[in-house]
Parts: C-alpha cells; structure tokens; sequence
C-alpha cells in the first residue's frame, strides 16, 4: 500500500492511498463467496449461482461495499502508522473500482490542533470572596420547611387558592414549542415551581374537577430560565387533586426533625456552612473560566472547523436536554439557528479544552488509578449509587477515556490556579464581573456532565465518512401532592 500525505493547511491533510490489484482481488473474491451462499436466483441451486450471474446483478452493490471496506482499514492504517489526530470523520472523493487496476482513493482528514503553549504560568486572576446572605440561609431553611410539609385534602370549598398544592394535566405550547401533555405538581406559593415559570399565580382560584381552563400569558424576561425568557404561553390545564399545606414552624422542633441540629439556631449555622462550601466551589469554577479565557487571548492557533461543529453539536444537545426537563418538545426547536448561535460559545469551549491538553501533556499530568477511584466515589456518592455500579456504567457506555480525560483536565487546571497570581477583590466592592455564577445558560454543562458523558460524545476515534454507499444485499414520573 502506497500512502502520499499533503497538508492543506496546519488542521488538515489530504491522504492518498494506492492499493495493488493483489490486494483487492481477493476481497472481491471473499464477498461474491458471501454472497452466492445467501442468494436465491431462479433456475439454480442455493450456491451454485455462477460468478458471472452474481457480477450483472450484483455488481455495483458488491463493489461499493468492498470499497468502502478496504477505505476504512487502509484509511486507519494509514492515520494510525502516520500518528494523525483526526477530529472529525474523514471525507473521501469518489470511488471506482476496476479490475486489474491498482484501488486509488484521497480522504480529507481534519486533525487536532498542534499548540505549543505559551505564557499559562502566573496568569492573573479576580477572586471574589465566598458569601453566604441571610436571604440565602433563610431560602434554605424554607427547603427543609417544605420537606416536613404535611398536605390534606381540600374540603369546603371547589376552587384552588393561595398555599395549594394541586396535581394539573397540561398540554398546549410555549412560544414555537410544543408542551407534550404530562401531569405535574404545582405549589401555588411557587412563582417558578411547576411545569412553567409564572405559572402557579394564574392556576390560582380555578376550579377543582375535570373542567379544562385556557391560561394565557407571557413569560418574565427576568425569569431563572433564560431559554424561556419572554415566550408566549399558550396552555389547556385541569386541576385533578388540590391539597392543603400544613407548614411547620419554624422553631426548634422543626430542626429536631431535620436530624442535623436540636435548635434552629445550630440548623442556621449548619445550612449556612453547607451553602458557604458550595458557594467555595462557584468561586473556583470562575477561577478556571477566568483562566481559560486568558489562555485563549495569550495563545493563538488555527482550529479545525469540524470539532467546532462537534463542540456546537454538543451544546445544542444539552439545550434539548434542557427543554425535555421543563416538559417541552425539544424537536420544534430551530437547530440550525441554535447551531449558529452557539458557535461563538463552541469555539471557545473547544479552544479552551485543546489548550488545558496541551498543557496537561507538556507538564506530565495524567489521570492515575487512585485519581479514578476517587473521582468515581465523589460523583457516586453524590448520586446515592454504588461506586462498582457507576464504574461498570460508565466502560459499559465506552465513556472512561473521556471520563479520565476530564479528570486530567481538571487537575491541570488546579495546577494552573495554583499557579496564578490571584487577587482578591475587596468583599464590599466586588461587582458583577466577580459576581456569583449562580445562573446556567442553556446549552452549558451541569458539573454532573462535565464528570460524564454519553457513549456517542465519548468516541475517540471517528469512523470514516465514504463517498461509497454500499446498498444492502439482496436478503419523572412527577412528584405527587
């Protein structure tokens, strides 16, 4: 096999491979062999139809399919002996194939980014302070309220009102989507519980039964869901069951019932710990979004179009994720337009993780044993799951190469914080540029899927993309009140 490499530019080559007639006969054999086994032609035995027979009708079907298998082991083998890095799969020209002559095909292959990385040590940062407001702890606090809620039946009365808790049947749309019919719990107190943001105040002092009622109304722009910001809402709902809620004070026997203080004051400083923690974590996630940023601006490098488009791919794929969790039809959504907008947001996200690599490759960091182990604890303990179970899940799914790689990501990026000359900004002037990361916008990765991924996200190798098309031979549940 003669293979000839030409770069078209520093993120993709063009390989052109030559395979002697010697090599292809044979597997031309091998598939006609296949094929008189399987096929039934009028007027002779099961395998005894003559090769010439097989060739008139077969032949273009049984050609396309012996070339595209020969493109993608020589294609392998060539990127393999040749140590390429596609990103995407490779594109191949036209396919011919003639007998007695040597197999000749090219494939576009685009590659990794080579990047010798520059200027990451001592990055400067803004480290605003970890904070905790009392409306924080006390938002809290009313979590555990509703926890130890008792709910009874409705009686005296046939319509809902303030401080029910009501089983709905809705249907109908919210802005271009399609909300799928589904059952679901609202908490009338609850400006952003429910299926929809805004919609507990308008299910208020409807009647209780099997009567539909139409609720019409436009989203907040302010709303906590940004992907739903000012849609118009469109909805068919019937209240099934109404319930009351019997809240619990909030006093010291409610904190004994939590079983993590015996008085609310000692309950006040728990939760106020637990949130100023996680609030610790929010802090070093905008350290690393702070750093990558910088990395992006100190270290310029072309970068392959395809794996922008995988990052972008990926984006919108958790945006539908999104949709699906607040009930709508994520099919209704414009894709193409939401590939476009994120793209800005995709090549940066992809910039940004062939960089850390980069990095993580010049400075020795890997992702050990002991490092898996670990990881693979923490995120089974956070999901109440046996660690053995989610480390079978994920070589089950073929995600382990990405999941070490996320490991080996993150570790480089606490090399690089610890290495950076962080300035603390003053506690009374921090402003929005240190704000809290509290929101998530649609498209971005929960710390869940930053640690996980699917098996289709997690291929290392992309398969082959032939102009050859071979034909086919001829033979939540939703929580109750």
């Amino acid at each position: 096999m003669q293979i000839t490499i030409e770069d078209i530019s520093p993120v993709e080559k063009r390989v052109e491979l030559e395979l002697p007639w010697t090599d292809v006969a044979p597997k031309l054999d091998k598939a006609y062999g296949a094929l008189r086994r399987d096929v039934r032609v009028a007027g002779f035995r099961p395998g005894k139809v003559p090769r010439g027979i097989l060739e008139k009708m077969y032949r273009q079907q049984v050609e396309e399919e012996v070339a595209r298998t020969l493109v993608e082991t020589s294609l392998g083998q060539a990127i393999q002996e040749n140590q390429l890095e596609p990103v995407a799969p490779p594109t191949v020209d036209k396919l011919e194939l003639k007998a007695g002559a040597p197999f000749r095909f090219s494939a576009r292959v685009e590659v990794r980014s080579q990047v010798a990385p520059k200027d990451y040590s001592g990055v400067p940062l803004k480290r605003r302070p970890a904070t905790v407001s009392d409306a924080e702890v006390d938002a809290e606090l009313e979590v555990h309220r509703r926890r130890l809620t008792e709910y009874r039946p409705v009686e005296g009365r046939a319509v809902t009102a303030a401080g029910d808790v009501i089983l709905v049947d809705v249907s109908g749309r919210v802005g271009e989507h399609k909300l799928k019919h589904r059952t679901a719990a609202v908490d009338l107190d609850e400006e952003e519980a429910g299926p929809l943001p805004g919609l507990a105040s308008r299910l208020r002092g409807i009647p209780i039964g099997t009567e539909p009622v139409e609720v019409k109304y436009t989203i907040a722009e302010d709303t906590t869901q940004k992907e739903l910001a000012g849609k118009p809402v469109d909805l068919r709902v019937i209240v099934k069951e109404a319930r009351q809620k019997k809240v619990p004070a909030l006093d010291d026997e409610l904190a004994k019932d939590t079983g993590e203080a015996e008085t609310l004051e000692g309950l006040r400083a728990k939760v106020r710990e637990r949130l100023l923690e996680a609030d610790a974590q929010h802090v070093r996630a905008e350290l690393a979004q702070q750093l990558v940023k910088e990395l992006i601006k100190r270290n310029d490098f072309p970068i392959a179009p395809s794996l922008v488009d995988r990052h972008a791919q990926a984006m919108v794929a958790r945006a539908k994720r999104q949709l699906q969790a607040a009930g709508l039809d994520p099919e209704a959504m414009d894709e193409r337009r939401m590939l476009a907008d994120f793209r800005g947001s995709a090549e940066q996200e992809a910039r940004g993780a062939i960089l850390v690599q980069a990095i993580a490759e010049r400075e020795g960091v890997t992702a050990s044993d002991a490092d898996v182990q670990k990881r693979i604890a923490e995120l089974a303990a956070a999901r109440n799951e046996a660690p053995k179970k989610l480390r079978a899940d994920l070589e089950r799914e073929q995600a382990m190469p990405q999941f070490e790689a996320q490991i080996r990501e993150q570790k480089t990026l606490d090399m690089l914080i610890s290495q950076a000359k962080i300035t603390d900004a003053d506690p009374a002037t921090a402003d929005e540029t240190t704000a809290k990361a509290g929101e998530k916008k649609a498209g971005e990765k929960t710390d869940d899927e930053k640690m996980t991924t699917t098996k289709a996200e997690a291929k290392a190798e992309p398969k082959t993309k032939s102009a050859a098309k071979p034909k086919t031979p001829p033979k939540k549940k939703e929580p109750t009140p």
